[in-house]
């Protein structure tokens, strides 16, 4: 009955246009946020919402009625919650019968709003169209169950794809949501299988929730690389050049075990019609490669972009974005932000305010100054870990992937934003990540 035509995705904060699309019976629809009532809409649907100027985790939702107040359907999107960069949504116009049908298609992509491709299917059969925001349906049997797919491509490798089930006498299911949380061990601890959880983990308003699994699986992590941090390692690994050796020490990672990516504090501007995205440039995916830490070492310090001098950097708007990418997969996971003697920060969060915000999905941040001393910069960020050395640069890869590995992601039955989750009384030898 309704979807989402503004799709929110990457790192989102202050003024936003939310749009949603509604077949026809529809009177009104209600907009939640994080459980609260923030406006009531009609027809065309839209409005500006204020997320606010801290960053957090969001959940919208938005609920529909009938002229007589009765619910009609409602419809769930995350904000600033790890996500695809890309996403898609369809929504199937009412009609009656299997003839002059149409689907609407929307999405939304964090680097670039025109796909440079789109594919829809239906019952596995390419349909041809001009329009793509508007899909007419091939004539079908309304007693059948029929499936339409669409799959919408973007640059840089993006990827969204949305489906719809209708037709038949065939409800589709209702399948139970889940929340993926991270948790660290102490040492020598370890967790009861999943069934022996109960009264481990509860909301905020200390209600307790079930666990459906844990999880011992892959590790996701992301090196935040500032501009002079980057040219002192670089000089300690030997002048090695980043296209020399990179292919040797970091192969293309498998959905197991680790691997790690870079990603720049240099903001790329991206403008779209219904809002400005900031984008970061990043690395692939890589995983450790043949040796142990010190090849995970020997590519963060070795990774530096032509031409990158530092300048304009936007640090703490980019640990903020490497956060989401981090709990992404819904995999153990860190940050880590090195900065270097020159750090100067010009973004438009503190902080204290992107740690705040690690800290609420769930994302471990470690913060190591680069060089003698500690710079003003690193001192801001509260820096713990001070690297001058190859050896010393080494040894903090080996003691973060020591307690990285400590962690665990425990599934738990319904839908949760993170910083709502807390542990139960009955939990021991555990903390939430942080």
């Amino acid at each position: 009955m309704i979807s989402f035509a503004s799709l929110f995705v990457g790192f989102v904060l202050g003024l936003v246009n939310v749009q949603l699309l509604a077949s026809g019976g529809v009177e009104r629809i209600e907009l939640l946020l994080d459980g609260q009532p923030v406006a009531e809409l009609t027809e065309p649907y839209s409005v500006l919402l204020d997320l606010g100027c801290e960053p957090s985790p969001h959940e919208l939702v938005a609920v529909a009625y009938d002229a007589q107040g009765k619910e009609l359907d409602r419809v769930r999107q995350w904000i600033n919650r790890p996500r695809a960069t890309a996403d898609a949504s369809l929504l199937l116009e009412n009609g009656a019968g299997g003839n002059g049908r149409f689907a609407r298609l929307a999405w939304r992509a964090l680097e670039g709003e025109v796909p440079v491709d789109v594919e829809v299917t239906f019952d596995g059969k390419a349909i041809r169209m001009s329009d793509f925001s508007r899909i007419e349906l091939p004539a079908y049997d309304p007693a059948q169950v029929h499936f339409l797919r669409a799959v919408v491509r973007f640059e840089e490798g993006a990827t969204a794809a949305a489906e719809l089930v209708f037709g038949g006498s065939r409800r589709a299911e209702t399948l139970t949501e889940l929340t993926a949380v991270a948790v660290e061990l102490e040492k020598g601890a370890s967790l009861p299988a999943a069934s022996e959880l109960a009264g481990w983990f509860e909301s905020r308003g200390g209600e307790p929730l079930e666990v459906a699994a844990v999880e011992d699986g892959g590790t996701d992590l992301v090196f935040v690389q500032e501009g002079s941090a980057g040219s002192r390692l670089r000089r300690e690994y030997g002048g090695l050049r980043h296209e020399d050796r990179w292919d040797e020490v970091a192969r293309e990672p498998t959905d197991a075990g680790l691997r790690f990516r870079i990603l720049e504090p240099v903001g790329r501007v991206s403008r779209q019609s219904e809002m400005v995205v900031n984008v970061f440039p990043s690395s692939s995916w890589r995983s450790r490669g043949v040796g142990s830490s010190s090849s995970i070492a020997w590519v963060v310090s070795s990774y530096m972009k032509q031409g990158w001098r530092g300048k304009n950097q936007r640090i703490a708007d980019a640990v903020a974005v490497a956060a989401l990418s981090a709990a992404e997969a819904n995999r153990k996971r860190a940050v880590v932000l090195l900065l270097g003697p020159d750090a100067e920060d010009r973004s438009l969060r503190s902080p204290d305010e992107v740690m705040r915000f690690a800290g609420r999905l769930g994302v471990p941040l470690r913060v190591w100054s680069v060089g003698d001393f500690r710079s003003p910069e690193a001192k801001s960020w509260g820096a713990e870990v001070l690297v001058s050395s190859r050896l010393s640069v080494e040894s903090a890869v080996s003691r973060l992937l020591e307690v990285v590995n400590r962690q665990r992601i425990v599934w738990l039955e319904g839908a949760h934003l993170p910083q709502d989750v807390a542990l139960g009384p009955l939990a021991r030898g555990i903390r939430l990540a942080r």
